[in-house]
C-alpha cells in the first residue's frame, strides 16, 4: 500500500508538472509584427488604406494586411493591436478621445475595437455599396461613412458591448458616383464630401430650417479631397467658440485647387430690419426645430427667455445655421504643375494652414493656404502615394506607398526622416534569426535581404542580394555572417559589419 501511494503521489506530480508545460507552451500572444510597416504584398487592390495618428501626434497607426500596427515615434518602438480582420484592412479611424477604433477591410466588414485594451467590442458589415472613406466627428457623437455613392452618418457607439452598438442617424444622397472623400465641420454640425463625378455636396448632419444642400461643381476629373474652414474675419462666434464656415477647399485629380468662399447677403438686412419680438420668434422657431429633429442646441433654446438679446441667440446656434441663405462662390484656382503625375492624396491642416498633396509619380508637395505657397517638393518613392496624414501638432507628415510598401514621417520644418521603412515588394519567402536571437533576417521576392531588429520591429539595413531572382532560403552561419540562397542558381555570404556582399557561391 505505501509503494501504491508513493507510485499515486508521484503521478499526481507528474500531470501537474505536465500541466503546467503545456499550459506555458500554448499561451502565447502576439506581440509585433516583423517584416512590413505598411501596405498588403500581393494585395488585389491597389488603393491602400490610410494611416491615422493619435490625438498627442506621437503614434502612428499604419494598417499592415490584416492587422493594425502602432508605432512610437518618441520611443521607436512598434506594437500590433491584438485583434485580426478577416480580409485586408482598408480604413482605420480613431475616434477623438482615442478610445475607439474602427477598421473596415476589403469586403466591407467593420471591427469595432477598444483601442487602449485591445479588445473586440463588436463585428459589423456595412451594405449599400464599396466603403472608401471613413471620419469620426470632431466632438465624437458621429462617424461618417461612404456607402458607393451614398454618405450614411452613424451614431457612434460606446466602450460597453451592446447587442446593436451602430445605430444608423441618416443617409445623405446627391452624389451621382462613388464617394472619395469626407470631411466634417469644426463643431460636427455640417458634412461635405466628394465623387468621382467631378462634384462635391454639403449636407447638414440635424435637420436645419430653410437650408438647403448645395453642390459645388467646378472641376474635369473626380475630386480626392474636401477640406472647410472658419472664417477668420466673422466676429460672430457660433456654439463652442467656433466661427461660421467660410471657405471650402476642393482637389482634384488633375491638379486643381479650387478655393470656394461662403458669401451672406443677408447678415446685415436681418440685423436692420427685424426687430426684438421678430428675433426672438425666429430664434424660438429655429430652435423649435432643432429640438424636434434632433439638434445639438435644441433644448437649451427652448429653455431661454425671450428677453435674451440676439448676440446670446446667435451665440446658441451651430455653424450650420451660418450657411441659411447663403451661397458658395469659386473665388481662386491654383494648379500644381508636374508633369505626367496625378493627384493620389490630400491633407489640410485646418490649424496650421498646411495642405499635403500625394502624387502619382512619388512626389509630394507641402502647400501654405490661402496663398498656396509651396514650402517643399520633394521625391519620396518610384510609387504613387496613396495615402498622407499631418499629425495635430503640425510638425510631421506621414505618407504611404502601397505598391512598394513603404512607410515615411518626415519632419519638414529641419527636413529630416523620423521614420523610414519599407518592406519586400512582392511578399517574404524566407527568414532566419541570428544565434543571439537579436537579429532576424528576411527574404523576399524582390531578390532583397532585410536585417531587423527583433525588439523594435524596425529594418535597419537592406542589401541587393540577388537581383536575378527571389531569395528562397536565408540562414546565419554565424552572428556576423548571412548566407543566402536564390533560383538563379547561387549562393551568397554577407557581412553584418560592412553590409556587403563579400563570396558568392555557383
Amino acid at each position: 500500500q505505501q509503494n501504491n501511494r508513493k507510485k499515486t503521489g508521484a503521478f499526481k506530480k507528474y500531470t501537474q508538472k505536465c500541466n503546467l508545460n503545456s499550459t506555458m507552451k500554448f499561451n502565447y500572444k502576439l506581440h509585433r509584427l516583423c517584416g512590413a510597416s505598411y501596405g498588403t504584398p500581393l494585395s488585389t487592390t491597389s488603393g491602400g488604406s490610410n494611416v491615422i495618428y493619435t490625438t498627442k501626434g506621437d503614434v502612428l497607426l499604419s494598417p499592415v494586411s490584416n492587422r493594425v500596427q502602432c508605432i512610437d515615434l518618441l520611443t521607436h518602438s512598434v506594437r500590433t493591436l491584438p485583434f485580426e480582420a478577416r480580409s485586408d484592412i482598408s480604413k482605420i479611424a480613431l475616434s477623438p478621445n482615442d478610445t475607439l477604433l474602427l477598421a473596415i477591410d476589403v469586403n466591407d466588414r467593420a471591427i469595432l475595437l477598444n483601442y487602449h485594451r485591445g479588445v473586440v467590442l463588436h463585428r459589423f458589415r456595412f451594405k449599400g455599396g464599396k466603403v472608401r472613406c471613413l471620419k469620426f466627428s470632431p466632438d465624437g457623437l458621429f462617424f461618417a461613412v461612404s456607402a458607393g455613392k451614398h454618405v450614411q452618418v452613424w451614431h457612434s457607439p460606446g466602450l460597453r458591448r451592446e447587442f446593436a452598438p451602430f445605430v444608423l442617424h441618416r443617409t445623405y444622397t446627391g452624389l451621382n458616383d462613388d464617394i472619395i472623400s469626407i470631411d466634417w465641420s469644426s463643431d460636427s454640425s455640417v458634412l461635405i464630401a466628394s465623387s468621382r463625378d467631378t462634384t462635391a455636396r454639403i449636407w447638414t448632419v440635424h435637420t436645419t430650417k430653410d437650408y438647403v444642400p448645395v453642390t459645388l461643381s467646378g472641376h474635369k476629373s473626380p475630386v480626392v479631397g474636401v477640406f472647410l474652414e472658419e472664417d477668420e474675419n466673422d466676429i460672430r462666434v457660433v456654439t463652442k467658440n467656433k466661427r461660421r464656415i467660410g471657405k471650402c477647399y476642393t482637389v482634384s485629380e488633375d491638379g486643381t485647387l479650387a478655393t470656394w468662399t461662403c458669401e451672406r447677403h443677408d447678415d446685415d438686412q436681418n440685423e436692420d430690419e427685424s426687430g426684438g419680438a421678430l428675433s426672438s420668434f425666429k430664434a424660438s422657431s429655429d430652435a423649435a426645430v432643432d429640438f424636434f429633429s434632433g439638434g445639438n442646441g435644441g433644448s437649451t433654446a427652448l429653455a431661454l427667455p425671450s428677453s435674451f438679446p440676439d448676440d446670446d441667440d446667435a451665440a446658441l446656434q451651430s455653424q450650420a445655421h451660418g450657411l441659411v441663405g447663403a451661397t458658395w462662390k469659386l473665388s481662386k484656382r491654383h494648379y500644381f504643375k508636374q508633369e505626367r503625375a496625378t493627384v493620389t492624396s490630400a491633407s489640410y491642416s485646418t490649424r496650421h494652414k498646411l495642405l499635403v498633396i500625394g502624387f502619382s509619380t512619388g512626389l509630394f508637395g507641402l502647400y501654405e493656404l490661402p496663398d498656396v505657397s509651396n514650402v517643399h517638393t520633394l521625391s519620396i518613392s518610384t510609387g504613387s502615394v496613396r495615402t498622407t496624414a499631418i499629425n495635430p501638432t503640425g510638425e510631421w507628415i506621414a505618407f504611404g506607398c502601397p505598391s512598394t510598401r513603404q512607410l515615411l514621417v518626415w519632419e519638414w520644418r529641419s527636413e529630416t526622416y523620423v521614420l523610414k521603412q519599407r518592406g519586400h515588394a512582392g511578399g517574404m519567402k524566407c527568414m532566419s534569426y541570428s544565434p543571439d536571437g537579436v537579429i532576424i533576417a528576411t527574404g523576399g521576392e524582390d531578390g532583397k535581404l532585410k536585417i531587423w531588429n527583433a525588439n523594435t520591429g524596425f529594418c535597419h539595413a537592406t542589401m541587393d542580394a540577388h537581383n536575378a531572382a527571389a531569395v528562397t532560403a536565408v540562414t546565419f552561419a554565424n552572428s556576423s555572417v548571412v548566407l543566402t540562397s536564390s533560383l538563379d542558381g547561387t549562393v551568397k555570404a554577407h557581412d553584418l559589419h560592412r553590409y556587403r556582399t563579400f563570396r558568392t557561391y555557383t
